[in-house]
This record gives C-alpha cells, structure tokens and sequence, in this order.
C-alpha cells in the first residue's frame, strides 16, 4: 500500500495487479505440490524399492551364472583369464558381488 498522500500511477497499478496474479498461481503451484508429495511419493517409494529389489535379483542370478559357466569350463579343462572368458573383457558398472 502506498504511503498517505501517494497515489500510484495506472501502469503502477498494472504491475501491481499482475504481481498479485503471479502470487496467486505460484501459492496455487505450490499447493498441488504439496498434496502430490502427500499423495503419490508413498507410492512412488515403494514402486522404486519393488524396481531396487527386482535388479538385485537379477544382479544376483547373472553373477552366479557367470560363476557357474567360469567353474564349467575350469572343470573342464579350459580355464581361461575370468576377464575374458567370453571372448571380450567383462567390464560392470555395479558393486562387487560378496
């Protein structure tokens, strides 16, 4: 509010009106936000832990099939560097397997 005595200009009053609208909109925004972080990020949470724990697995079945084709062929009599038992370094962005 302008101090007593002032009065504000049209263009001054324009701005101001929109500063309120953009106020309104982004209160409104930041509403919707809320509610969803209330809403869906429980759901969320737990759809991403099913996905955690599914790669496990499958990180799990793919290092002991490894182990069990490496322990074939070291039976067998063909043991070769365990980096390029399948023709081509084996290379992996995941964790060592303990």
């Amino acid at each position: 509010m302008p101090p007593s005595g002032q009065h504000l200009t049209d263009r001054e009053a324009a701005l101001l009106t929109e500063y309120e609208l953009i106020r309104n909109e982004v209160k409104k925004m930041g509403g919707l936000i809320a509610e969803i972080n209330e809403e869906e990020l429980d759901a969320l949470t737990q759809s991403m832990r099913a996905v955690e724990q599914k790669l496990a697995l499958v990180y799990t079945v793919f290092r002991s099939s490894i182990y069990a084709h490496l322990s074939q062929q070291e039976a067998s009599g063909q043991a070769q560097d365990p980096s390029s038992a399948f023709g081509e370094p084996f290379q992996t962005n995941c964790p060592p397997f303990d």
